[in-house]
Parts: structure tokens; C-alpha cells; sequence
């Protein structure tokens, strides 16, 4: 859908300059259609924005995007050749025959003389045999039935692009014409738990097996209903009516693998896969059965079967984001793998519900103040009525994908339900998800007072049982919170000086943090930066000074406290010194950098006080809270050797037992 972009806007016609050199120039179509999105939304109903969409979503062979580009395009420019063309391709590439008879067949009326027409014709030829078949197993003659289908194929575009008002709209008129036809009760079923209202969903699949007792479209859909609700056992028996029935169905296949896939049925799944071969009908999947069949395989230990259906689903859809994380997560060690990621968020959760409780979080935040109780109430009280929320909790951190546990983790986090921090724990204690997500989840625990502040517990990390100290700080990024209120300017310069230590610069560092110092002199957070950039540069004697000069004149000041510890531990007064490291261990929430340093001085008193173990578990935590942290270098050789003394220790002490037994 190229064309020529007129005088339109600046920003506009920039940001469509930079999507073209994304697509033409880079080969970067999702990049594009980031890019192109954000135009929609600033610019919308503008052909030219929609037609470069149309060719990213081409070019990406996500042909479900592409037809909603093209019908929005459409639309807007049905006067133009080209773009009847397109819809009519992007409704016959998404299997939407009927309407793409139809529209080809308008593209010939108006222009009988383009340089398609004779494509078009012959796309009429094939089409029709196609709906011929189709339309007889309707019971209806081609004239008559072509409409219906159309209406029928229009109402499955409309949910695809969530237009559920018109699916309804146009619902009732299919019912009224056919009330007996299946597939208008089983799209309703979906728009109903697209809304987010999953009773009425399974009493529209159950309307739909009143008609049609072995309909494997209404099979499938209530088995995976009831799985959502809870409703365990009630979906199995829905699931074995469904892999009994002999239905005349084209994606029978399908709709029996992707209800054993939710139902969490391997087993099923690779029987009914065995069948599918036997019948040589493996064409017939689609990406996303493709997926769920790796997904059983991965877990009965067949990783090499594994991937290579997982390559198969991208390939047949590129963007299809769940085939791509298992692949990824397959080149990592097994000990951090997070696979297989089996669903991602809006397999478990209807957009609406999504929006519902976006709302609901949004109006407790307004009323929020200071009274973090008050606002967890609000969200858990949300999540009681929303049963589905938390079993979503139950399964996203079992089998959703990265993103889906990321959620599930904020739900619990921010609602503090008692029920969700019990599955947190169970998550955190186990093995699955990586490394990193456990420990985050852990520290949520802490947070909330299921693991007590520095108690010491033992969490999966790198394929072993290790104990980790539980922290129950809240710790943040950006500009530390200042007494002093800095203006406008020096927050930039702050900014780009903690940027700049962050990227490891310590001269560019240097240089926007002195320019903030003539401002504010005696901030002590600038001048505790620009220690930090003077050590970057290798410059400790300075370094030192101004770290001295801090203690000195700001007692209060966090890291004035602990390099007053610090001080207390080389003279080796432990007891002065674990008197400064407590008062600032009892702060809730702690910079990031604060944090780090208080793990630097925590790791030097126990070392100093004998317990190496302590110091390993403050190590661990620092490199999982902040593992960015330049400092934490300084400290690895030290707890390489402490590690390896701890492993030596067992033989160690059995050599001196054995020498004090010689002796006696």
C-alpha cells in the first residue's frame, strides 16, 4: 500500500519517514508497527499511517493484522483499487472466503481494466469452488448463502479487532435468520469472555451443545471455561466428550489439542498428536496447536521434539511471541531456564477484566494517601469478586509466560491477598521461573512480613539450595530524595550524572555533578556521587577525602553513617559499628545506591566478626538487588575464596579430628 505522503503534519510525516526507513532500509517491521501505532492513536483514520501498517504487518506475515489494517483502510479509501485488492487478499489469506468473493467481485464491477483484473478473476474461480463445498454442508445454493456466510466471516473479523458491539450487533441478526446455526452461539461464547463475563461465555457454548451435542468448538471452549473458574473436573469431562467426538469439524484436531493443552494434559495432547500423524493431516495445525504440541513434548524431556515444533509455530507466524521465549529460553543454562512458557496473560484474562481492574487500582491509587492498607484492601477485595484473577495468580506463575509472571507477581504484591502471597511462596520455594524471579518474589514475601526481615531462607539459585537473607526494603532508582528541594536544573544535571555513573563514566559523571555542586554545595548526595565518579576514575585519595568530609559534617546522612561504621570496623570496634549499620538496616526504603553500600559494610562486618556465611548471603543479595552496582567487582575475589574455604571446611575439620584422636 505504498503512496507518495502529501503535505500532511510534520511530526506526522516525520514518523512516517522513519517507519518507511524502518521497513524499507532495516528490515525492522516490529519496530515499524511500534512506531506506526503510536501515529494511529496521535493521527487517526489517516491512509497513509494505515497503509505502511498494512505493509509491516505483510512483511512481518502476520496476516491477522494485516487484514485489520486493510479493513480500517478500507474504510476510509474503498474508492481506491488498490485497497479493495488488498482487503480482498487479506480475506482470503485469513480463510475469510466469502468475503473475499465478495469484494473481489466489487473490484471487478468498478474496474474492469486494471492490471489485476485477471488475478482477480481467477481468484473467483478458485474461490467459489471452495464455497460451494462449504455452502453445501450448510444446506444452502451458493446465491443464497454467500450473503449469510459473508455476515457470518464479518463477525469473526469484528471480534478479531474487538469490535464486540457490532459482533452483538450483527449476532442477532444471523440468529434471527438461522436460529440454529452453531457457530454464531460459539462466537458469541468468545466475545462474552473477550468482555469478561465468562457465565454468560459457558451459557452460550451450552445453548450451542443443546443444538449440537458433540459441537467440538463448544466442547473445547468449556473445557477451558471451567479450567479458568476452577472448575477442574467439570473441564476434564468436558475435554473427553471433546477427544470421543468423531464431529465433522476441519480444525477437529486443533480443538481437541488446544483444550488437553489447557487442561494441563500432556499426555492427551501427544496421543491425539500420534493421530494426527497417522492421518498425515499435520498440515492442518496451525502455529499455535504447534506450540502446545512442543509444550508436551518439553515436559515429557523430548527437548530436541521440542524445539523443532517450536521452530515450526514461528515459522508459520514470526511474531508469535510464546514459539520465540521457549527458543530463547532453550539456549540458557537449564539451571535459570524458564521453560516452557506455556500461555501468556490474555489466554487467562479478558482485556475487560484487564481494564476493570486497571480502573479499580486506579481509583484506590487517587484515594490512596499515605494508608498503603487502605489501598491493598481495595485491590483484594477486587480480586475476591473476580475469582478468575487469582487462579490466573495460580497458573501464570506455574506456566505463563515471562510477562504473565511479572503480572501475577505485582497482583500479589499490590493487594497483599493472603491467598496470592501463599501461591508466591510456594513459587518462590520452588524451581520454576528463573533465578531472578524467585528472589523477586521473595523479597515481595518480605515485604509483607511472610519472611521476616533478615531471616535467612533457602531459595533455588543456580540449580542448588542456597540460603538468602530476606531484605524488607523497598528500593528505588532515579535521584535519591533530598532534603534540600533541588530546582528544575540541577535534577537534570543529577539526572545525567547518575546516567552517566551508571554507564560507567566517571568524567562525564564528574563534570554534571560539580556543575550541580555550585548550586547546592553542601548536598550531600552530590557530593557522595562525586566520590563515587572520583573512584570510577581511579582517583581514591580524593575519593576518600570527600567521603571523610561527609561523615564529618553530615553525621545523619546515610552514607556518612556507614563510612562511620566503615571506620569503626577497621579499628575494630564491631559493637560501635553494628550500632550505625542497624540504625540504617532499619530504613524501609533505600536508594539503590544506598542499598549497595549498606551490602559493601554489612559484608565487611561479618567478615570482620567471623561469619563468612552471613557475608556470602549479603553478597548474593547485593548482586540480585542491584547487579549493576560497579563496587560489586571489588568484592568477588574475596567471595570466590570464601566460598571455597566454606567448601573446604567439612574436610578441614575431619583432618584436625583425626589428628586431636593421633594425639590422644
Amino acid at each position: 500500500m505504498s503512496r507518495k505522503i502529501p503535505n500532511l503534519p510534520r511530526r506526522l510525516r516525520e514518523g512516517l519517514n522513519e517507519a518507511s526507513d524502518l521497513l524499507e532500509k532495516h528490515g525492522q517491521p516490529a519496530e515499524a508497527l511500534e512506531l506506526l501505532h503510536d501515529l494511529d492513536k496521535r493521527y487517526p483514520r489517516q491512509a497513509d499511517v494505515l497503509g505502511m501498517m498494512a505493509n509491516a504487518y505483510l512483511d512481518w506475515g502476520d496476516t491477522r493484522g494485516y487484514l485489520n489494517a486493510m479493513y480500517r483502510l478500507h474504510k476510509i479509501a474503498s474508492n481506491r483499487a488498490d485497497v479493495k485488492f488488498g482487503l480482498a487478499g487479506a480475506y482470503m489469506s485469513e480463510g475469510r472466503l466469502a468475503l473475499a468473493y465478495q469484494t473481489f467481485g466489487e473490484f471487478l464491477k468498478k474496474w474492469k481494466n486494471h492490471e489485476r483484473t485477471k488475478d482477480a478473476e481467477d481468484a473467483l474461480v478458485m474461490l467459489k469452488e471452495g464455497l460451494d463445498d462449504i455452502l453445501a454442508q450448510l444446506g444452502l445454493d451458493f446465491e443464497n448463502g454467500l450473503k449469510f456466510a459473508a455476515q457470518h466471516e464479518l463477525l469473526q473479523v469484528f471480534m478479531g479487532m474487538g469490535e464486540y458491539r457490532q459482533c452483538k450487533k450483527l449476532a442477532k441478526r444471523l440468529m434471527k435468520e438461522r436460529p440454529d446455526f452453531t457457530p454464531t452461539f460459539n462466537n458469541l461464547s468468545q466475545v462474552a469472555w473477550l468482555e469478561g463475563d465468562l457465565n454468560e461465555a459457558i451459557e452460550f457454548s451450552l445453548k450451542t451443545l443443546e443444538i449440537e451435542d458433540d459441537n467440538v468448538h463448544a466442547l473445547s471452549n468449556l473445557a477451558r471455561f471451567m479450567f479458568v473458574q476452577g472448575e477442574e473436573e467439570e473441564a476434564r469431562l468436558y475435554a473427553e466428550r471433546l477427544v470421543a467426538s468423531k464431529a465433522d469439524a476441519s480444525d477437529l484436531w486443533i480443538k481437541k489439542i488446544e483444550a488437553l493443552s489447557f487442561i494441563r494434559n500432556d499426555e492427551g495432547v501427544l496421543a491425539i498428536f500420534k493421530e494426527v500423524e497417522k492421518a498425515k493431516e499435520i498440515e492442518l495445525l496451525d502455529y499455535a496447536t504447534l506450540h502446545w504440541i512442543a509444550v508436551a513434548f518439553y515436559n515429557e524431556g523430548n527437548i530436541k521434539s521440542a524445539r523443532k515444533y517450536w521452530k515450526k509455530s514461528l515459522k508459520i507466524n514470526p511474531s508469535f511471541s510464546l514459539a520465540k521465549a521457549n527458543l530463547d529460553a532453550l539456549k540458557l543454562p537449564e539451571t535459570n531456564r524458564d521453560c516452557p512458557q506455556v500461555f501468556t496473560m490474555d489466554m487467562w484474562l479478558s482485556h475487560k477484566t484487564f481494564m476493570d481492574l486497571s480502573s479499580a487500582v486506579g481509583k484506590a491509587a487517587s484515594k490512596k494517601g499515605e494508608d498503603d492498607e487502605a489501598f491493598r484492601k481495595v485491590v483484594a477485595d477486587f480480586f475476591d469478586k473476580r475469582p478468575e484473577i487469582i487462579r490466573f495468580v495460580s497458573m501464570a506463575l506455574n506456566w505463563g509466560d515471562v510477562d504473565a509472571k511479572e503480572i501475577a507477581l505485582q497482583f500479589a504484591d499490590m493487594s497483599g491477598h493472603p491467598e496470592l502471597l501463599d501461591l508466591l511462596k510456594t513459587f518462590a520455594l520452588g524451581k520454576s521461573g528463573t533465578d531472578s524471579l524467585r528472589v523477586e518474589a521473595s523479597q515481595i514475601l518480605s515485604k509483607h512480613e511472610v519472611f521476616a526481615a533478615n531471616e535467612n531462607v533457602e531459595l533455588w539459585l543456580d540449580g542448588e539450595r542456597k540460603e538468602l537473607m530476606m531484605m524488607n526494603y523497598e528500593i528505588y532508582y532515579g535521584p535519591e530524595e533530598e532534603d534540600i528541594p533541588f530546582n528544575a536544573k540541577v535534577m537534570r544535571l543529577l539526572k545525567r550524572g547518575l546516567e552517566a555513573l551508571h554507564n560507567g563514566e566517571g568524567v562525564e559523571a564528574e563534570r554534571f555533578l560539580r556543575q550541580a555542586l555550585k548550586k547546592y554545595p553542601d548536598a550531600p548526595s552530590l557530593l557522595n556521587n562525586l566520590a563515587g565518579a572520583l573512584y570510577m576514575q581511579g582517583r581514591e585519595e580524593e575519593a576518600e577525602v570527600l567521603i571523610s568530609r561527609i561523615a564529618d559534617e553530615f553525621p545523619d546522612y546515610f552514607f556518612g553513617q556507614l563510612t562511620a561504621a566503615r571506620k569503626a570496623i577497621i579499628a575494630g570496634e564491631l559493637e560501635r559499628a553494628k550500632t550505625y549499620i542497624d540504625k540504617m538496616a532499619s530504613k524501609k526504603k533505600l536508594h539503590v545506591t544506598e542499598f549497595g553500600a549498606l551490602c559493601a559494610v554489612q559484608i565487611s562486618y561479618l567478615i570482620k566478626d567471623d561469619k563468612p556465611e552471613g557475608a556470602l548471603s549479603w553478597y548474593e543479595m547485593w548482586e540480585q538487588g542491584y547487579p549493576e552496582d560497579p563496587v560489586l567487582d571489588d568484592y568477588a575475589e574475596k567471595m570466590e575464596m570464601i566460598k571455597m574455604m566454606e567448601k573446604l571446611k567439612p574436610f578441614i575439620e575431619d583432618k584436625k579430628l583425626k589428628k586431636k584422636k593421633r594425639k590422644k
